[in-house]
Protein backbone atom coordinates (compact mmCIF):
# COMPACT_ATOMS: atom_id res chain seq x y z
CA UNK A 1 0.00 0.00 0.00
CA UNK A 2 3.26 2.35 0.82
CA UNK A 3 4.59 1.12 -2.39
CA UNK A 4 1.52 2.18 -4.00
CA UNK A 5 1.30 5.77 -2.86
CA UNK A 6 4.89 6.48 -3.65
CA UNK A 7 4.46 5.05 -7.24
CA UNK A 8 0.89 7.34 -7.41
CA UNK A 9 3.04 10.89 -5.65
CA UNK A 10 6.11 10.19 -8.07
CA UNK A 11 3.50 9.84 -11.11
CA UNK A 12 1.94 12.93 -10.02
CA UNK A 13 4.95 15.04 -9.48
CA UNK A 14 6.32 14.08 -13.11
CA UNK A 15 2.37 15.74 -14.37
CA UNK A 16 3.13 18.68 -12.55
CA UNK A 17 6.74 18.77 -13.91
CA UNK A 18 6.03 18.83 -17.52
CA UNK A 19 2.76 20.82 -17.04
CA UNK A 20 5.40 23.39 -15.92
CA UNK A 21 7.71 23.10 -18.26
CA UNK A 22 5.24 23.72 -21.19
CA UNK A 23 3.65 26.52 -19.03
CA UNK A 24 6.92 27.82 -19.46
CA UNK A 25 7.19 27.42 -22.89
CA UNK A 26 4.15 29.29 -23.93
CA UNK A 27 5.55 31.98 -21.44
CA UNK A 28 8.43 32.30 -23.08
CA UNK A 29 6.73 32.05 -26.47
CA UNK A 30 4.53 34.98 -25.08
CA UNK A 31 7.05 37.17 -24.16
CA UNK A 32 8.89 36.50 -27.46
CA UNK A 33 5.65 37.61 -29.69
CA UNK A 34 5.96 40.61 -27.66
CA UNK A 35 9.03 41.11 -28.15
CA UNK A 36 9.96 40.27 -24.29
CA UNK A 37 12.75 38.96 -22.74
CA UNK A 38 13.00 37.02 -19.30
CA UNK A 39 15.45 39.62 -17.97
CA UNK A 40 13.16 42.13 -18.59
CA UNK A 41 10.57 41.21 -16.75
CA UNK A 42 10.95 43.01 -12.80
CA UNK A 43 9.45 43.99 -10.17
CA UNK A 44 7.17 47.47 -10.53
CA UNK A 45 7.83 47.01 -14.36
CA UNK A 46 4.58 47.90 -16.87
CA UNK A 47 4.47 46.72 -20.37
CA UNK A 48 0.82 48.36 -21.20
CA UNK A 49 0.01 52.50 -20.63
CA UNK A 50 -2.27 51.72 -17.36
CA UNK A 51 -5.92 52.12 -17.08
CA UNK A 52 -6.32 56.41 -16.93
CA UNK A 53 -7.81 57.99 -13.94
CA UNK A 54 -9.66 60.40 -16.21
CA UNK A 55 -10.32 61.11 -19.64
CA UNK A 56 -8.48 64.03 -20.47
CA UNK A 57 -5.26 64.70 -22.62
CA UNK A 58 -2.28 63.34 -21.24
CA UNK A 59 1.62 63.43 -21.94
CA UNK A 60 2.57 59.19 -21.09
CA UNK A 61 5.82 58.62 -20.39
CA UNK A 62 7.82 55.42 -22.23
CA UNK A 63 11.48 53.91 -21.08
CA UNK A 64 11.81 52.85 -24.54
CA UNK A 65 14.91 50.45 -25.69
CA UNK A 66 16.21 49.25 -29.00
CA UNK A 67 16.77 45.40 -29.14
CA UNK A 68 20.44 45.26 -28.42
CA UNK A 69 20.23 47.61 -25.69
CA UNK A 70 21.26 47.19 -22.14
CA UNK A 71 18.33 47.66 -19.50
CA UNK A 72 19.17 50.31 -16.95
CA UNK A 73 15.75 50.37 -14.89
CA UNK A 74 15.18 53.75 -15.76
CA UNK A 75 11.69 53.32 -15.71
CA UNK A 76 11.54 51.41 -12.39
CA UNK A 77 14.46 53.00 -10.42
CA UNK A 78 12.93 56.45 -10.43
CA UNK A 79 15.64 58.41 -12.56
CA UNK A 80 12.37 59.53 -15.39
CA UNK A 81 10.03 60.56 -12.89
CA UNK A 82 12.88 62.90 -11.00
CA UNK A 83 13.90 64.57 -14.02
CA UNK A 84 10.41 64.52 -15.51
CA UNK A 85 9.13 66.35 -12.06
CA UNK A 86 12.10 69.05 -12.30
CA UNK A 87 11.21 70.05 -15.63
CA UNK A 88 7.76 70.47 -14.82
CA UNK A 89 8.97 72.61 -11.82
CA UNK A 90 11.28 74.61 -14.32
CA UNK A 91 8.28 75.09 -17.00
CA UNK A 92 6.05 76.11 -13.87
CA UNK A 93 8.71 78.73 -13.34
CA UNK A 94 8.89 79.85 -17.04
CA UNK A 95 5.35 80.53 -17.38
CA UNK A 96 5.37 82.77 -14.02
CA UNK A 97 4.14 80.15 -12.00
CA UNK A 98 0.41 79.75 -13.77
CA UNK A 99 0.37 76.15 -15.76
CA UNK A 100 2.17 72.75 -15.54
CA UNK A 101 2.22 69.76 -18.01
CA UNK A 102 -0.64 67.29 -17.92
CA UNK A 103 1.26 63.66 -17.27
CA UNK A 104 -0.42 60.21 -17.54
CA UNK A 105 -0.84 59.14 -13.95
CA UNK A 106 -1.46 55.47 -12.57
CA UNK A 107 -4.10 54.64 -9.77
CA UNK A 108 -2.07 54.93 -7.70
CA UNK A 109 -0.78 58.23 -8.20
CA UNK A 110 2.25 57.83 -9.73
CA UNK A 111 3.73 58.50 -13.31
CA UNK A 112 2.55 55.82 -15.98
CA UNK A 113 5.70 54.88 -17.42
CA UNK A 114 5.40 52.07 -20.23
CA UNK A 115 8.56 49.33 -20.76
CA UNK A 116 8.95 48.89 -24.54
CA UNK A 117 11.78 47.16 -25.92
CA UNK A 118 11.80 47.61 -30.10
CA UNK A 119 12.53 44.38 -32.22
CA UNK A 120 15.51 45.96 -34.22
CA UNK A 121 18.66 47.86 -33.09
CA UNK A 122 19.01 51.48 -33.02
CA UNK A 123 20.57 53.22 -35.57
CA UNK A 124 22.19 57.19 -35.71
CA UNK A 125 20.12 59.89 -37.34
CA UNK A 126 16.21 60.37 -37.41
CA UNK A 127 14.05 58.62 -35.45
CA UNK A 128 10.71 60.16 -35.56
CA UNK A 129 8.92 59.71 -38.91
CA UNK A 130 10.64 56.35 -38.68
CA UNK A 131 10.77 53.00 -37.73
CA UNK A 132 10.41 53.88 -33.95
CA UNK A 133 7.21 55.79 -34.43
CA UNK A 134 6.32 52.31 -36.56
CA UNK A 135 6.81 50.48 -34.05
CA UNK A 136 5.08 51.99 -31.23
CA UNK A 137 2.09 53.21 -32.98
CA UNK A 138 1.52 49.75 -33.97
CA UNK A 139 1.82 48.52 -30.45
CA UNK A 140 -1.04 50.94 -29.34
CA UNK A 141 0.89 53.79 -28.62
CA UNK A 142 -1.21 56.27 -30.85
CA UNK A 143 -4.16 57.58 -28.86
CA UNK A 144 -4.75 60.62 -30.00
CA UNK A 145 -5.56 62.17 -27.01
CA UNK A 146 -1.90 61.59 -25.86
CA UNK A 147 1.52 62.63 -26.89
CA UNK A 148 4.22 59.87 -26.08
CA UNK A 149 7.59 61.03 -24.75
CA UNK A 150 10.53 57.93 -24.57
CA UNK A 151 13.50 58.18 -22.71
CA UNK A 152 15.85 55.89 -24.11
CA UNK A 153 19.69 54.82 -23.54
CA UNK A 154 19.83 53.76 -26.91
CA UNK A 155 22.00 55.74 -29.34
CA UNK A 156 21.61 58.54 -31.32
CA UNK A 157 23.41 61.89 -32.98
CA UNK A 158 21.34 63.90 -31.19
CA UNK A 159 20.20 64.63 -27.39
CA UNK A 160 16.40 64.70 -28.44
CA UNK A 161 13.97 64.65 -31.42
CA UNK A 162 10.26 65.26 -31.20
CA UNK A 163 7.32 66.06 -33.05
CA UNK A 164 3.09 66.44 -32.18
CA UNK A 165 2.44 62.72 -30.77
CA UNK A 166 5.89 60.82 -30.83
CA UNK A 167 9.28 62.26 -29.05
CA UNK A 168 13.23 60.89 -27.30
CA UNK A 169 15.24 61.48 -25.13
CA UNK A 170 18.88 60.02 -26.01
CA UNK A 171 20.03 59.84 -22.31
CA UNK A 172 23.75 59.39 -23.20
CA UNK A 173 23.72 62.85 -25.31
CA UNK A 174 20.95 64.68 -22.80
CA UNK A 175 21.93 63.77 -19.58
CA UNK A 176 23.72 66.92 -18.83
CA UNK A 177 21.52 69.05 -20.89
CA UNK A 178 18.18 68.40 -18.33
CA UNK A 179 15.68 69.77 -17.62
CA UNK A 180 16.11 72.67 -20.80
CA UNK A 181 16.44 69.38 -23.18
CA UNK A 182 13.77 67.65 -21.71
CA UNK A 183 10.98 70.94 -22.12
CA UNK A 184 12.62 72.43 -25.79
CA UNK A 185 11.56 68.64 -27.33
CA UNK A 186 8.49 68.72 -24.92
CA UNK A 187 7.39 72.10 -26.93
CA UNK A 188 8.61 70.47 -30.19
CA UNK A 189 5.99 67.60 -28.88
CA UNK A 190 3.23 70.59 -28.80
CA UNK A 191 3.47 71.74 -32.07
CA UNK A 192 5.84 74.76 -30.99
CA UNK A 193 7.45 76.76 -33.10
CA UNK A 194 5.31 77.39 -35.26
CA UNK A 195 5.12 78.82 -38.94
CA UNK A 196 3.16 81.47 -37.74
CA UNK A 197 4.69 82.36 -35.05
CA UNK A 198 6.95 85.29 -34.78
CA UNK A 199 10.68 84.33 -34.68
CA UNK A 200 10.33 80.88 -35.95
CA UNK A 201 13.40 79.30 -37.86
CA UNK A 202 12.26 75.99 -39.26
CA UNK A 203 10.53 74.96 -35.89
CA UNK A 204 12.87 76.85 -33.60
CA UNK A 205 13.61 80.34 -32.05
CA UNK A 206 16.16 82.60 -32.00
CA UNK A 207 15.80 83.36 -28.71
CA UNK A 208 14.69 81.25 -25.27
CA UNK A 209 13.70 77.54 -25.01
CA UNK A 210 13.89 77.01 -28.67
CA UNK A 211 16.83 78.67 -29.32
CA UNK A 212 19.83 76.14 -29.63
CA UNK A 213 21.53 77.41 -26.30
CA UNK A 214 17.42 76.38 -25.28
CA UNK A 215 17.42 79.26 -22.17
CA UNK A 216 14.66 78.67 -19.98
CA UNK A 217 12.43 81.35 -20.94
CA UNK A 218 9.38 81.26 -23.41
CA UNK A 219 9.06 84.42 -25.73
CA UNK A 220 6.27 86.11 -25.55
CA UNK A 221 5.16 84.98 -29.36
CA UNK A 222 5.18 82.05 -28.30
CA UNK A 223 3.43 81.89 -24.51
CA UNK A 224 0.75 84.51 -24.09
CA UNK A 225 1.05 86.42 -27.21
CA UNK A 226 -0.94 89.10 -28.60
CA UNK A 227 -1.43 87.84 -31.99
CA UNK A 228 -4.68 85.82 -31.82
CA UNK A 229 -4.25 84.68 -35.22
CA UNK A 230 -1.49 81.91 -34.17
CA UNK A 231 -1.91 79.19 -31.38
CA UNK A 232 -0.47 80.53 -28.35
CA UNK A 233 0.94 77.79 -26.13
CA UNK A 234 -0.73 78.82 -22.82
CA UNK A 235 -3.95 77.83 -24.62
CA UNK A 236 -2.58 74.09 -25.17
CA UNK A 237 -5.01 71.05 -24.02
CA UNK A 238 -1.31 69.28 -22.26
CA UNK A 239 -1.15 72.48 -19.94
CA UNK A 240 -3.21 72.86 -16.54
CA UNK A 241 -4.94 74.46 -15.36
CA UNK A 242 -6.75 74.30 -18.73
CA UNK A 243 -7.27 77.49 -21.38
CA UNK A 244 -10.65 78.56 -21.65
CA UNK A 245 -10.23 78.37 -25.25
CA UNK A 246 -8.23 75.19 -25.72
CA UNK A 247 -6.79 73.64 -28.69
CA UNK A 248 -5.34 70.51 -29.74
CA UNK A 249 -1.84 70.30 -31.53
CA UNK A 250 -2.46 67.01 -33.11
CA UNK A 251 -5.10 68.21 -36.01
CA UNK A 252 -3.24 71.12 -36.13
CA UNK A 253 0.11 69.29 -37.15
CA UNK A 254 -2.04 66.76 -38.93
CA UNK A 255 -3.64 68.95 -41.81
CA UNK A 256 -0.18 70.77 -42.17
CA UNK A 257 0.97 67.09 -42.99
CA UNK A 258 -1.09 66.64 -45.49
CA UNK A 259 -0.87 69.76 -47.22
CA UNK A 260 3.34 68.63 -47.21
CA UNK A 261 2.84 64.87 -47.37
CA UNK A 262 -0.42 63.82 -48.22
CA UNK A 263 -0.20 62.52 -44.59
CA UNK A 264 -1.76 61.11 -42.41
CA UNK A 265 -4.82 59.61 -43.55
CA UNK A 266 -8.14 61.46 -41.94
CA UNK A 267 -9.84 64.89 -42.11
CA UNK A 268 -7.60 67.21 -39.62
CA UNK A 269 -8.80 70.94 -39.64
CA UNK A 270 -7.60 73.72 -37.79
CA UNK A 271 -9.46 75.59 -35.64
CA UNK A 272 -11.26 78.74 -37.79
CA UNK A 273 -10.19 81.14 -35.47
CA UNK A 274 -6.28 80.42 -36.30
CA UNK A 275 -6.39 82.46 -39.69
CA UNK A 276 -2.66 83.71 -40.20
CA UNK A 277 -1.79 82.51 -43.49
CA UNK A 278 1.69 80.99 -42.85
CA UNK A 279 -0.31 78.16 -40.71
CA UNK A 280 -1.82 77.62 -43.92
CA UNK A 281 0.36 77.81 -46.60
CA UNK A 282 1.81 74.43 -47.23
CA UNK A 283 5.22 74.11 -45.99
CA UNK A 284 7.95 71.50 -47.11
CA UNK A 285 8.69 69.17 -43.81
CA UNK A 286 5.57 69.37 -42.05
CA UNK A 287 4.20 65.87 -41.01
CA UNK A 288 2.26 63.69 -38.18
CA UNK A 289 3.26 60.32 -36.68
CA UNK A 290 -0.56 59.66 -36.32
CA UNK A 291 -1.99 56.29 -37.91
CA UNK A 292 1.35 55.70 -39.48
CA UNK A 293 1.49 52.28 -38.62
CA UNK A 294 -1.63 52.18 -41.05
CA UNK A 295 -0.04 53.73 -43.97
CA UNK A 296 4.12 53.62 -43.71
CA UNK A 297 5.50 51.45 -46.27
CA UNK A 298 8.00 48.84 -45.85
CA UNK A 299 11.07 50.07 -47.78
CA UNK A 300 10.78 52.90 -45.40
CA UNK A 301 12.63 51.02 -42.61
CA UNK A 302 15.19 49.24 -44.47
CA UNK A 303 17.98 50.96 -42.85
CA UNK A 304 16.73 49.32 -38.86
CA UNK A 305 18.64 46.38 -39.16
CA UNK A 306 17.06 43.39 -37.23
Amino acid sequence: MVAQCVQIASTSASSYTEFMKKLLGILVLGLLWCNISLTDEKPGRFFEDQPDVNDDYQIHLIYFLAKNTKDKERDISGYIEKNMKKADDAFFKMTGDKQRFKFDYRKDGKLDITFVRMDRKSRKGGWNMNYPDYYLTKNGFDNPKKVYLSFTDAASGDGGQMGVHHGYIFIGRAGSQYPQIIIHEMMHGLGFSLPCTKGNQNGHMGTGILSYDSKLKLPSSLYDSTDKTCPDLKDSVYLTPTSDTPYDPLPIACSMGQKSRGTPPGDFVIPTRYTHKKLHKKHKNEWCTYKLNEYAQADWFEQWKE
